[in-house]
């Protein structure tokens, strides 16, 4: 319920009321009153002394500073009949009817053309450029309520496909809002850096919201979006702090220029870690596949991977990469884990048996004789233990010692060793 200022005309107190009542009672007399005699004796008391433009100006005011922008949109309204020509009437009439509209009719034209209206005005009439771009000012505030007003309404609704292209043009009709205070502003460093600062953070909030969706920009205009982003970014003199804008439990942001550096000496030394598991890996004769993942998680670290991967599909690819570098590392440490163990080989004894052990299956020949089974093993003081069932219903434990020559393998009876048997190379 939204309350409105008036004052009671029994007892004269100031108090609020509900405009969508006809009567509503005094909290200080207990008088019943007619709701829109309190609003209107409010004006005829507080302001019986000044011209009525002032009248209906400082009321518009003070309704404006109350967020009741329908009830400062009537007020201005009326002020723009005393004087059309009063810019700081059509401004603030053009910010209140932007303000006072909801999601379904939501439209943010009536906010510029009253900035180009009053900005026009102030030229005639020579006003100071501080006026104009306080005026710049105040329209671009406008700009960012009404933009996070669209991403509070789209984070608490699921949208249909046709809902999200309505919640994307939205966002486009602030963006060129934007772009026109920046063609407007003048000689104001600060305010040009925030106007700049909300186009970039606006090209990224419907860049990432378009992937977040199944709905797809344009390429062409993906491609204009990414090219005026780095046009504007690279106007941004200084540090550009971080943006967040929450949505649906995800954020875009845009990074400042520290944590980028950062992040970058941050790939490269993975690059290096990756570079020598990589070369680890072919000098220990590794498999192709655990090769070619390295590769794989080298290129994805890449720095300027990722940037491309933003500068052309905007900021939810990145998250993507993100993902699939964790993916890559996963599933190089899973190869390795799963890989060849330190005893897997062929060993060969005085006795002139040869014993293979590869990936789980097990082989012993002698001069008249296979055996053939499956092991499992563990460890313990640094060796192997291998456990054999053989296909000829006998189980053989086997211990494996690695040793400065290649290491021994010796069959183990009653924990005792009986017969050693060496690699063959």
């Amino acid at each position: 319920m939204k309350l409105t200022a008036a004052k009671c005309p029994s007892c004269g107190a100031d108090i609020k009321v509900d405009r969508s009542l006809k009567f509503t009672k005094c909290e200080y007399c207990n008088s019943r009153i007619v709701v829109e005699d309190a609003i209107e004796n409010l004006i005829q008391v507080e302001f019986k002394d000044i011209p009525t433009l002032e009248n209906y100006m400082k009321l518009g005011d003070r309704y404006y500073k109350n967020q009741e922008f329908e009830e400062a949109y009537q007020a201005y309204s009326k002020a723009e009949q005393i004087d059309p020509d009063n810019p700081f009437v059509v401004l603030r009439r053009g910010l209140s009817r932007s303000m006072a509209t909801d999601y379904n009719h939501f439209e943010i034209t009536s906010a510029i053309s009253g900035l180009k209206t009053a900005i026009s005005l102030m030229k005639k009439m020579s006003f100071s450029l501080k006026d104009i771009n306080q005026s710049i000012d105040e329209t671009g505030r406008v700009l960012v309520v009404s933009r996070n007003y669209l991403l509070d309404v789209y984070q608490s609704h699921q949208f249909t496909m046709d809902q999200t292209i309505g919640y994307i043009e939205r966002l486009e009709s602030c963006l060129d809002g934007f772009y026109y205070l920046d063609s407007v502003v003048e000689k104001d460093s600060v305010l040009e850096q925030n106007i700049v600062r909300s186009i970039v953070e606006t090209i990224d909030i419907i860049l990432g919201k378009a992937n977040e969706s199944n709905y797809q920009l344009d390429r062409s205009f993906v491609k204009d979006l990414n090219r005026k982003r780095k046009e504007y970014f690279s106007r941004i003199k200084g540090e550009f702090s971080t943006s967040h804008v929450s949505m649906k439990g995800k954020v875009v942001a845009v990074q400042d220029n520290k944590h980028s550096i950062l992040y970058d000496i941050l790939c490269y030394l993975m690059i290096f870690f990756l570079g020598i598991m990589f070369l680890g890996s072919i000098f220990t004769h590794e498999s192709i596949l655990i090769i070619f993942v390295w590769i794989l998680s080298i290129i994805s670290f890449i720095p300027p991977i990722k940037k491309l991967f933003i500068k052309r599909f905007g900021v939810g690819l990145g998250w993507i990469v993100i993902a699939v570098r964790i993916l890559l590392l996963v599933l190089a440490f899973l190869i390795l884990a799963s890989g060849e163990n330190a005893f897997e080989n062929t060993y060969r004894g005085e006795d002139g048996i040869t014993i293979t052990f590869d990936s789980g299956k097990f082989t012993l020949k002698d001069h008249k004789t296979i055996i053939e089974g499956e092991y499992h093993w563990d460890t313990k003081d640094n060796d192997y233990y291998i456990h054999v069932q053989g296909n000829d219903n006998l189980n053989y434990e086997y211990r494996y010692r690695e040793t400065s020559d290649g290491g021994s393998l010796c069959l183990l009876l009653n924990n005792k060793c009986s017969s050693i048997y060496l690699p063959v190379d």
